[in-house]
């Protein structure tokens, strides 16, 4: 994973690739659907030899078609268009309905951002992890998935993404999740609000985050039956101040959590200027991860440092705990947490604190320690545990 964003850093340009959104015409409203454009099918041979994180031949039973779904979302409190995937399993007696949330992915040309991109994902072979291993993996098992390309990708290239700040995220998700259900009314599909929510990484906290807000506000739309997270960040106040407590140590995660708190800055109540907050010139999401120093303290401006440290940046500790979903309320339905032991990029601790908070407040908590597993190597284990869990639950 190391190796993965030094890679990633050296590819950025400073310059990033804009890419002006286009809105529909129309009298749309979020959670709208535009359009749903079927793509191309695939046989469960096919998607056996496409999934390479498990041998999915234990599991396969259906066929798939793949669709890209447009939809009305917002972005910064302003209308916007952006799209998802949806893959449906042919000759499925019940609908049963999953949204995955794909983990940290920089959208970037360079980096080949179209090659990751759910929505523009070809039926291919190669590229695409997620999407042919989480997405046709569970889908062939008999879900209905889909899988939110979020803003700052696809249709919404060069908008910055929401990265890590959930509260922003959620809104296109959700209101991915709405246009979905209008294309299943469409396909004359019988749905009865059943969900289940799933993410690795970014999109295991986008996804667990998504339960508590789905059944605060949207409970008249969505039942969650359960969520299942790998190696997401739940405790994101004790993550960030991870980097506080280690501000003259060299980290080599940096550039991820400074990409993070440029977004929780820009996309929360914060909106302060960057130069209040970091050393050098920050002017978008892609010059806050070329950070100048693997060491928050040269990163981030002293001014800045202090008042979080000493308490008196009172704005800052309640974004970070309200960012955070790890305690303080109690999932109707399921959560499933998995964890790697030797994760070095997200701490174990997030699913730690999240098991005994979310249990401590009387939610039905089950958690997957993985032995040596690092952040990427138990994808495998994630897509076959969370298979087996979900089933039981239909």
């Amino acid at each position: 994973m190391m190796k993965w964003i030094f890679t990633a850093i050296i590819c950025i340009q400073m310059a990033a690739c804009k890419k002006e959104d286009g809105i529909a015409s129309g009298n749309y409203n979020r959670g709208d659907l535009i359009e749903s454009v079927e793509k191309g099918e695939l046989t469960k041979e096919e998607i056996i030899s496409r999934v390479t994180e498990l041998d999915a031949g234990g599991f396969a039973q259906y066929d798939v078609t793949y669709e890209r779904v447009t939809y009305r979302t917002q972005y910064m409190g302003k209308p916007i268009d952006s799209r998802g995937l949806l893959i449906l399993p042919k000759g499925v007696p019940h609908v049963y309905l999953l949204m995955y949330c794909h983990g940290t992915e920089l959208p970037s040309v360079r980096l080949n951002v179209e090659k990751i991109t759910p929505s523009l994902y070809d039926g291919g072979t190669s590229d695409f992890r997620d999407v042919r291993n989480m997405g046709l993996g569970w889908a062939t098992a008999g879900y209905v998935v889909f899988i939110p390309d979020y803003i700052g990708f696809g249709l919404t290239l060069g908008k910055d993404h929401p990265y890590v700040y959930f509260p922003e995220m959620f809104m296109s998700n959700i209101d991915g999740l709405l246009a979905v259900k209008k294309v299943l009314q469409q396909k004359g599909l019988t749905y009865d609000n059943r969900l289940f929510l799933t993410g690795w990484s970014q999109g295991a906290s986008a996804a667990v985050s998504a339960h508590q807000y789905i059944q605060e506000n949207y409970a008249g739309e969505f039942t969650i039956v359960a969520s299942s997270g790998l190696a997401g960040i739940y405790n994101f106040n004790r993550f960030a101040e991870s980097f506080l407590e280690r501000k003259n140590e060299e980290i080599e995660a940096l550039p991820i959590f400074s990409w993070g708190l440029y977004s929780l800055n820009k996309f929360s109540t914060l909106q302060r200027p960057t130069d209040q907050v970091y050393t050098y010139p920050v002017y978008d999401q892609f010059s806050s991860i070329l950070v100048p120093s693997k060491k928050p303290a040269a990163v981030f401006s002293d001014y800045f440092l202090r008042r979080w440290a000493d308490g008196s940046d009172v704005a800052l500790k309640q974004v970070l705990v309200d960012n955070s979903f790890h305690q303080g309320w109690r999932p109707s339905g399921k959560v499933f947490l998995h964890h790697g032991d030797a994760d070095d990029l997200i701490p174990l601790y997030n699913t730690e604190d999240a098991y005994n908070g979310l249990t401590a407040a009387g939610g039905d908590v089950k958690k997957y320690i993985y032995p040596g597993g690092n952040h990427i190597s138990e994808l495998g284990n994630f897509i076959s545990n969370t298979l087996t869990e979900f089933n039981l639950l239909k």
